[in-house]
C-alpha cells in the first residue's frame, strides 16, 4: 500500500521543521567532527538518510527542515553565507525528488516486502543520492573548493556517503517511526500481534478466533544476549588492531550471523537496528584505524573507507532482503490461517463435511477412514466414542437411498472413479435431512465432501412454487400487480371480504359470427380479440379473472387493493370501446363481420382471493356483486347500448356523462337498482343531438315514475325522432302502453323486473 501522510499545518509544522533542521545538524556536526574527518569524506552520512526519512513520514513540505538543517551545517563550519545559501539546494532537491520517486511507484515504507526493499534499493539509494552529488559538485567547482581534477572523486564520495547514510539511518526511522510500525514477530508466531510496535512480545491476542500464547519471559533473555554479543563481536572485529597475517581472513563478516539471528527472529525492526549498529561500530573502527579494512589497505584511510563502504552495502542490503523475505513468509502463513480458519467456520455455517480413505493394497476400505467434526455433526454421532467407518455412515442413509449410496461408493472405489449423489439421511431423532456427497479420487485414497443441502432443496422447491405462481400470476394481472402481490405474501389458498369493482365483457351474435369460420380461424379471431382487450384491462391495473367463451370478467381492487377502482373499471371500458373500433376497422379492409360487444360494472362487497383446491386454485371473486356485474352485461342486449353500470359504480365516479336507463330487479334478484348507460367521459366530445337525447329521455323516465304514461310515451317517441334506432326509449314506449292497459298498483315504485339473464 503506497505511503501517503495528510499535510502537516499551523504549529505543528513549525514544530517539525525544527525538530527536522535541529537533528539534521547535529548529526551532521557529530558524523563530521567526532569522526574528525572532513566532511566531503565522510564515509557514510546520516543527515541525508534523516532528512529522507523525514519527508517520507512527515510530508514533502519539511523539505524547509532539511535546508535549514543544511544552511546551518555549512555557515558553522565557516562558509561564507551566499556560498552556504547556494549549497542548501542539493540537499532540499534531494529530498525530493527521493520523495517523488518512493510515491511515484507506490512505495510501502514498512519494507515487509521483498518487492518495497528493491523499490527503496533503486530510488532511494542508487538514483535519490545522485542529486545532491552532482549539484555540491558543481557547487563546489564553481566556487573554488573542488579542482578540476577532483570532480570525478567528489562526486563519487558524495553518492556514497549520502547513497550509505539513507541505506543504514532511513529504514531504522521509517520501520520504527512510521504509522504501520513494520510490525514483526518471531519465527513460529502463526498470527500478526495488533498492536505490536517492537521487536518484544506483547500480551495474549485474540484474531480470527484464533488464540495467541504469550511470550516466554527468555524472550527478552534472547533479545539482551543477541544484543551483547553483537556490539561485542562488532567491536573486536572492527575496534581492535588486525595484524596482517590474519587480515586476509573475512574477519568482517563473524557478525553478519546475527544479522542473520535478527532477520529470522526480530523481525523487520531488530535487522534494520542491527544493520545500524554494525554500520556505526565499523565506521568508527575505520576512522580510527581499527578493524580489518584499514590493514588491507595498508594504513590508506581513503581505501579503507571504500572497503568498509562496501562491507556496509552488502550487509544493509542482505538485511533488508532477508528481513522482507522472512516477513512475506509469516504473512503467508498468516493468511494461510486465516484461510483455514475461515474454511472451517464456513464449514461449519455452510455444514460441509468430509471423509478420508485411505486405500492400500488388501486393506478392507474401512480401514483408515476419517470424518472431520462437521460430518459427526451431521450424521449424529459422537465423536469421542464412535470410529468413523463406512457401515456407521450408510446407517444413517434412508433405507430408500442406502442401496443407491453403497452402490455409487462401491462403483468408485472399484474402479477409481469419481460420483457425485444427492440422498437423504434419517437421524435417530426421525429427521429427515438431505445430503450431496462429492467423492474425488487421489493417489493416496478417497475423499468424500458432505453437504446438508436440505434448507438448499427446500428454498429450490419453493422457488420453484414461486415461479410457477408468478407465472400464473402474470396471465392474470400486469407484472406489477403480481410482484406486489407476491411481496405481499397472500396467495394461500382462501378468500376475503372486499369491494371491489366487477367488469362483464361479452360478444355479441358470437356464434352468427364465428359459425362460418373453420376452428383455426375462430381460434385466431378471439386470441386477437382477447389480445387487445386484456391489455386495455392491465393498462388501468385490473386483474383478468377468467375467459368463459367469449366473454371476459375482470376484477379492479384486488387482490391489491385501490381505493379508485371504480374509476378505473369505467375507464377501462371506454378504453375497450376505443380498441373495439380500431378492430373493426381493421376488419372492415380486411372485408370481415364486424365485432358488437357488450359490457356490464358493478361496484359491490364480494368474496375475493384464491378458490380452489390445493392442486387447482384459481384468483376469483364470488358473490351477488359479481352476478349482478353478468346481469348488467346481458341488459346491455335489451337496451341497445354498448356500456352499462350500476349506481354503486356511478356514484363513486367523476366526469362521467350517463344516462340514467332503468330502475330494474335483474333475474332472481329482489332490490331494484339503478342502472346508467355510460355514454363517455365530461372531456369527451358530445354533438347536441347526444344532449337533446338524453334530455328527452330523462323527461320521458320522469314522466314514467310519475305515472303520467302518455306523457312519457310522448317523449320517448321525441328520441325516437331524433335516433330512430334508440333500443332504450323503445323499450320504455313500450312497457308505458303495457301499463296504461294494466296500470300498476298503488305501492308501485317503478322498479321494473327484468326476466332475461
Amino acid at each position: 500500500m503506497a505511503f501517503s501522510p495528510s499535510p502537516v499545518r499551523g504549529w505543528r509544522y513549525l514544530a517539525l521543521v525544527a525538530l527536522v533542521s535541529i537533528t539534521y545538524f547535529l548529526m551532521a556536526r557529530l558524523s563530521i567532527i567526532a569522526l574528525g574527518i572532513e566532511a566531503r569524506a565522510s564515509p557514510l552520512w546520516p543527515p541525508a538518510g534523516i532528512a529522507l526519512a523525514a519527508v517520507l513520514l512527515g510530508g514533502r513540505q519539511l523539505w524547509v527542515g532539511v535546508a535549514l538543517g543544511a544552511l546551518g551545517v555549512a555557515l558553522s563550519f565557516g562558509v561564507p553565507w551566499w556560498s552556504a545559501v547556494l549549497a542548501v539546494p542539493g540537499n532540499a532537491l534531494q529530498v525530493i525528488a527521493g520523495d517523488w520517486l518512493l510515491r511515484r511507484y507506490g512505495f510501502d515504507p514498512s519494507l515487509r516486502r521483498v518487492q518495497e526493499v528493491l523499490k527503496f534499493l533503486l530510488l532511494a539509494i542508487l538514483l535519490t543520492p545522485m542529486v545532491n552529488a552532482t549539484y555540491g559538485t558543481f557547487h563546489g567547482y564553481w566556487v573554488g573548493t573542488v579542482v578540476a581534477g577532483e570532480v570525478v572523486n567528489n562526486w563519487v564520495l558524495l553518492w556514497l556517503g549520502d547513497g550509505m547514510g539513507i541505506l543504514v539511518v532511513t529504514p531504522v526511522l521509517l520501520v520504527w517511526l512510521g504509522s504501520n510500525g513494520g510490525r514483526s514477530y518471531p519465527l513460529g508466531t502463526r498470527t500478526t500481534l495488533k498492536g505490536h510496535h517492537g521487536f518484544l512480545p506483547q500480551r495474549r491476542e485474540t484474531r480470527g478466533g484464533l488464540s495467541l500464547p504469550p511470550q516466554p519471559p527468555a524472550w527478552k533473555l534472547e533479545v539482551s544476549l543477541w544484543l551483547g554479543m553483537l556490539l561485542s563481536i562488532s567491536w573486536i572485529v572492527f575496534g581492535s588492531t588486525t595484524g596482517s597475517a590474519i587480515a586476509n581472513y573475512p574477519l568482517e563478516y563473524l557478525p553478519f550471523p546475527f544479522v542473520v539471528w535478527a532477520a529470522l527472529r526480530l523481525g523487520i525492526r531488530g535487522t534494520v537496528l542491527c544493520s545500524l549498529l554494525v554500520s556505526i561500530v565499523a565506521v568508527i573502527g575505520a576512522v580510527l584505524s581499527g578493524g580489518p579494512f584499514i590493514t588491507k589497505a595498508d594504513g590508506n584511510l581513503e581505501q579503507a573507507i571504500l572497503l568498509m563502504q562496501a562491507y556496509i552495502s552488502v550487509v544493509g542490503v542482505t538485511a533488508l532482503v532477508l528481513a522482507a523475505t522472512v516477513a512475506e513468509r509469516q504473512e503467508s502463513e498468516r493468511l494461510l490461517m486465516q484461510s483455514e480458519a475461515s474454511l472451517a467456520n464456513a464449514q461449519r455455517i455452510a455444514r460441509i463435511g468430509n471423509w478420508d480413505l485411505a486405500l492400500a493394497p488388501g486393506t478392507p476400505a474401512d480401514v483408515g477412514m476419517q470424518w472431520s467434526e462437521v460430518l459427526y455433526r451431521i450424521l449424529g454421532y459422537d465423536k469421542d466414542t464412535t470410529a468413523a467407518n463406512r457401515e456407521l455412515f450408510l446407517q444413517r442413509v434412508h433405507p430408500q437411498d442406502r442401496t443407491l449410496a453403497e452402490n455409487a461408493f462401491r462403483t468408485a472405489l472399484d474402479n477409481l472413479t469419481p460420483y457425485s449423489l444427492d440422498y437423504r439421511l434419517l437421524l435417530p431423532d426421525g429427521t429427515e435431512r438431505t445430503v450431496n456427497e462429492q467423492v474425488e479420487i487421489h493417489p493416496a485414497g478417497m475423499t468424500g465432501t458432505v453437504q446438508d443441502i436440505s434448507d438448499r432443496k427446500q428454498a429450490e422447491a419453493v422457488q420453484r412454487e414461486s415461479e410457477k405462481l408468478r407465472t400464473t400470476l402474470y396471465r392474470y394481472m400486469t407484472q406489477d400487480l403480481a410482484e406486489q402481490l407476491l411481496q405481499s405474501g397472500h396467495t394461500n389458498l382462501g378468500g376475503e371480504r372486499q369491494f371491489v369493482s366487477i367488469l362483464f365483457s361479452d360478444i355479441r351474435d358470437y356464434t352468427t359470427l364465428t359459425e362460418t369460420l373453420e376452428p383455426e380461424a375462430v381460434v385466431a379471431f378471439l386470441n386477437t380479440y382477447f389480445e387487445s382487450m386484456v391489455d386495455g384491462i392491465f393498462a388501468h391495473k385490473g386483474t383478468l379473472d377468467k375467459f368463459i367463451g367469449d366473454a371476459i370478467m375482470a376484477v379492479f381492487g384486488s387482490p391489491i387493493a385501490q381505493t379508485d377502482h371504480p374509476q378505473r373499471a369505467v375507464e377501462t371500458a371506454l378504453e375497450m370501446r376505443q380498441r373495439l373500433r380500431h378492430l373493426n376497422h381493421q376488419r372492415q379492409v380486411a372485408q370481415e363481420s364486424l365485432i358488437k360487444i357488450g359490457i356490464g360494472i358493478n361496484s359491490d362487497y364480494v368474496i375475493t382471493g384464491n378458490i380452489g383446491s390445493s392442486k387447482r386454485m384459481e384468483f376469483t371473486a364470488i358473490g351477488d356483486g359479481v352476478n349482478l356485474s353478468a346481469r348488467l352485461e346481458s341488459a346491455t342486449k335489451q337496451y341497445g347500448c354498448d356500456i352499462i353500470i350500476s349506481e354503486n359504480t356511478y356514484q363513486r365516479c367523476s366526469n362521467l356523462v350517463v344516462r340514467e336507463l332503468d330502475y330494474i330487479c335483474v333475474k332472481g334478484k329482489h332490490l331494484p337498482v339503478h342502472i346508467y348507460e355510460l355514454v363517455g367521459l365530461a372531456s369527451d366530445f358530445l354533438s347536441d343531438q347526444q344532449y337533446q337525447v338524453m334530455d328527452l329521455y330523462r323527461q320521458g323516465r320522469k314522466y314514467y315514475l310519475d305515472r303520467d304514461f302518455e306523457t312519457a310515451i310522448a317523449s320517448f317517441n321525441a328520441v325516437l325522432a331524433i335516433s330512430p334506432q334508440d333500443q332504450a326509449a323503445s323499450l320504455q314506449i313500450q312497457r308505458c302502453h303495457d301499463l296504461l292497459q294494466h296500470p300498476p298498483r298503488e305501492d308501485w315504485d317503478g322498479s321494473w323486473q327484468l326476466t332475461m339473464k
